[in-house]
């Protein structure tokens, strides 16, 4: 029998036989191969969320340079900022541009979370269930105390019991249960298409390497339509994330009107919001 099957006899022995803690673990350990699907290191994810954050700080900084007439980024930075303040208010409507940190945040992180996995050797933060579920839960709990600051505890409470009390013991379980899922949708949804976006570009890039010669299969990117088209997903889906949070924002905040006067609801009377194409 040759020599180089020994090592796979002695390592199934190792395996089968009773073995201590540690010597299992070692072997474990020396097999162990990351597949698609597994949830990355935690080293991993952190260390791409971290240089995502990073990249925008200092994109950040480059934009606030104060300059007499704004020119480059100074001028690229003030139409981002234009943008987010006109798509926060077209949806939220008068008093919206308070939320724009929080909105024009969450956009542009994930945003080029998503990106960053189109580098090669890198990782999507938001291919990732943990970091999507962590900035659902972000958006849920920011909602629950605007809801609570604008409208009281008790008139936040009755929010979820509907118009009439006959039907409070109906409606109250069913609005709490949508109201605690809301979390988990946007986390699933965005977790979702960047992570089947991710696993179509690694299987499309394995078939280039496996169907052609080796020496023509790296010059051959099978992957780069999606890649394209990642460009495209990166962008619409932190754009939904956006538009989601500021309609949650909008359903918890719109008696701030009634206290000032106007009796507007949400959808109903706020401009910018038919105009926007969002209410049919």
């Amino acid at each position: 029998m040759p020599q180089d099957s020994a090592p796979i006899r002695i390592a199934q022995a190792d395996h089968s036989a009773p073995t201590t803690g540690g010597e299992h673990t070692e072997v474990g350990h020396d097999h162990e191969e990351f597949k698609l699907g597994d949830i990355p290191a935690p080293y991993m994810l952190f260390g791409n969320a971290v240089c995502v954050a990073l990249v925008m700080i200092g994109l950040f900084k480059a934009m606030r340079r104060k300059q007499a007439v704004p020119s480059g980024w100074g001028n690229f930075g003030e139409y981002l900022v234009e943008s987010m303040v006109n798509f926060t208010t077209g949806i939220i409507g008068p008093g919206g541009e308070k939320y724009v940190p929080l909105v024009g945040t969450l956009f542009f992180f994930i945003l080029g979370s998503n990106l960053w996995g189109q580098i090669p050797g890198f990782h999507s933060p938001t291919a990732n269930l943990s970091t999507t579920l962590a900035l659902g839960l972000i958006v849920f709990v920011y909602v629950q105390y605007i809801g609570i600051r604008s409208n009281g505890i008790v008139a936040y409470i009755k929010h979820f019991m509907g118009p009439m009390p006959a039907v409070a013991p109906l409606l109250l379980p069913i609005e709490l249960i949508s109201e605690i899922v809301k979390p988990f949708t946007l986390a699933m949804r965005l977790f979702g298409n960047i992570f089947g976006e991710d696993t179509v570009i690694v299987v499309l890039a394995t078939l280039a390497i496996t169907m052609m010669p080796k020496q023509i299969a790296g010059f051959i990117p099978f992957q780069l339509p999606i890649l394209i088209l990642g460009l495209l997903t990166a962008f619409v889906q932190a754009m939904v994330f956006g538009l989601l949070t500021c309609i949650y924002i909008s359903l918890q905040s719109h008696h701030d009107s009634e206290h000032d006067g106007q009796h507007h609801a949400p959808g109903h009377g706020f401009p910018g919001i038919e105009e926007s194409a969002l209410v049919p």
